[in-house]
């Protein structure tokens, strides 16, 4: 597939600049390090080099024109593309689905954004930020599924099974304790107080840029308008974003909609901790929702399809992980089909099969976790035209759909369906919806479990790499890390996957303390193209677990230290 070549970003003030020459011309060979083309910003000027070996393709933007910080200037085709002349057209692979976005004046553009999570208030503060009129349309609380019934309260009421645990492990650690009490009304209530900062601090913010927010359900009338089904009231824009989130998945099965069984939200309001669960699924949802129980003083039983915990994540990490979590006591059951749910209210009764032989696991409530689905049920998209494929809405890589002026970004739009992501493609659709060109690009996107202990990945896994490259991999356990050894959690380590012609990281990946802040090191070198040497002697401080990354990318160029 085509690179984009793009107008760099060289000065913390630098916002455009101006290609002077191109030092190669379309059809050249191109080597990894030579001159592609002088650029002058700021009266100052450049020589930007090729990342990469190449031939250069079709040059969008040409001498003595001047083009924003991150548009595309040029492609560089890798061999045996097929070399695109000046008069030709720009390869499919990289044409957007819809024309060009036309910048708009600042200040006369208007933007509706339908959904007020994190793929859409993020997007509408950017786009406030861009002097747009903007109008938000949430029928829900602002902050979405991420900030009420996900990323935030979930990872609060770990935080809560974490202080228990270090109260159990303190004698380790020299204090002497006469046992707690967990009190699941107090632990309930610091969530949803939790909760209920950050979105109130969510509201003040978008007041802030004067964002109108309605409290009602959009649904399109035409692809400039929609109607607020609550009130009747219509409201047209130059462009739309559509950021209407996902909601919990479900297996068709008999029984899953009885009494007792639950899913993500409804785990969320407990007003009692069961005393025994049987969670459904063995993704990030339910393995967390199992720590947090089990932490809490619950009997847990995971049934998982696939052969291991975690689908997707490397395979050497994920059988890891689920070692520590079977010795934490919950019961794991993994290539376990599930076929009902039975039983009487108080005792539910779950029937699965492992091959050809069936068996059944009995708990006070049962809890689904079989992932969630992009949710758009609600907004009459059919009368758009709006194109759909696999329950997801259809975009290109500026986050336009295949009708001009409507955008859509986040978990509706399927794929990689994390907050984080979220965010990332609101903004890219309002920046493409104002007029200064964007591109999403998910090569680098960093994947976080809030279990413990923590898990952390970006990149490929070793068996995706191993099918592009040939691949060397470096490994340090936490075991030789003194900071580990300080905090009493030695269980874990880093893995780094490396191309071993090059030396280019192509995957980091972190099971171990904090390993959820410390991929952030890693995530920023990928995007930087780090090679496991430039790692390997970036001087880490000490004593700190991320010395382990240091180490395991000194497994790859000479040796760690801390290893025998």
């Amino acid at each position: 597939m085509p690179v984009n070549i793009v107008m760099p970003k060289l000065g913390l003030t630098m916002t455009e600049g101006t290609i002077v020459e191109w030092k190669k011309r379309e059809g050249d060979t191109v080597k990894k390090g030579e001159i592609l083309f002088v650029l002058e910003t700021e009266k100052v000027t450049y020589e930007v080099e090729s990342q990469e070996d190449g031939i250069l393709g079709k040059i969008i933007v040409n001498e003595k024109e001047s083009v924003l910080v991150g548009m595309i200037v040029a492609f560089l085709l890798k061999p045996g593309e097929k070399y695109v002349p000046a008069p030709g057209k720009i390869p499919e692979t990289v044409k957007p689905a819809a024309a060009p976005a036309v910048k708009v004046p600042a200040g006369k553009a208007n933007i509706i954004i339908i959904g007020g999570g994190v793929g859409g208030y993020p997007a509408a503060i950017r786009a406030a930020r861009m002097g747009a009129e903007v109008t938000i349309i949430e029928n829900d609380a602002l902050g979405g599924t991420c900030l009420n019934w996900g990323c935030i309260p979930t990872k609060a009421l770990l935080q809560s099974a974490a202080v228990a645990a270090t109260i159990r492990n303190a004698d380790t650690f020299g204090i002497r304790n006469k046992g707690y009490e967990i009190d699941f009304s107090a632990v309930m209530k610091r969530k949803n107080a939790v909760v209920a900062q950050l979105c109130n601090g969510v509201q003040k913010l978008l007041t802030a840029k004067k964002v109108r927010i309605i409290k009602g359900t959009a649904s399109f009338v035409d692809p400039k308008t929609v109607q607020i089904v609550q009130t009747g009231e219509k409201i047209t824009a130059d462009k739309i974003l559509i950021a209407s989130g996902s909601k919990s998945g479900k297996i068709p099965i008999e029984g899953i909609d009885g009494p007792d069984v639950m899913d993500s939200n409804q785990v969320l309001t407990m007003e009692s901790l069961p005393q025994s669960v049987v969670v459904i699924g063995g993704g990030v949802i339910g393995v967390e929702f199992a720590q947090f129980l089990k932490g809490m003083g619950t009997d847990v039983t995971i049934l998982e399809l696939m052969p291991n915990l975690i689908p997707g994540l490397d395979k050497e990490m994920a059988v890891a992980l689920e070692k520590i979590i079977i010795a934490s006591g919950v019961k794991v059951i993994t290539g376990a089909m599930v076929k009902s749910i039975g039983g009487t209210k108080g005792l539910k009764t779950v029937r699965y099969a492992v091959g050809d032989k069936t068996a059944e696991c009995a708990a006070e409530k049962i809890i689904m976790a079989v992932g969630r689905k992009p949710d758009f049920s609600s907004l009459n998209i059919e009368g758009t035209g709006i194109l759909c494929e696999k329950g997801a809405i259809v975009v290109n890589d500026r986050m336009e759909t295949n009708i001009t002026g409507i955008y859509a970004a986040g978990d509706v739009i399927g794929g990689v369906m994390l907050a984080h992501v979220a965010t990332a493609e609101g903004e890219c659709a309002v920046k493409n919806a104002l007029g200064h060109e964007s591109i999403m690009n998910y090569r680098v996107v960093p994947a976080c479990i809030y279990t413990t202990p923590e898990m952390a990945s970006v990149g490929l896994t070793e068996e995706e790499a191993k099918k592009k490259y040939d691949v060397q991999v470096g490994r340090f356990p936490l075991r030789g890390n003194g900071k580990a050894l300080i905090l009493n959690e030695t269980e874990g380590m880093v893995k780094i996957i490396s191309d071993k012609k090059y030396g280019e990281v192509l995957g980091v990946h972190i099971l171990g303390p904090h390993a959820t802040d410390m991929i952030a090191e890693a995530v920023l070198g990928m995007n930087l193209e780090m090679t496991v040497d430039e790692l390997a002697h970036a001087i880490h401080p000490h004593p700190t677990v991320s010395e382990s990354i240091m180490e395991a990318a000194m497994t790859l160029t000479g040796g760690a230290i801390h290893m025998p």
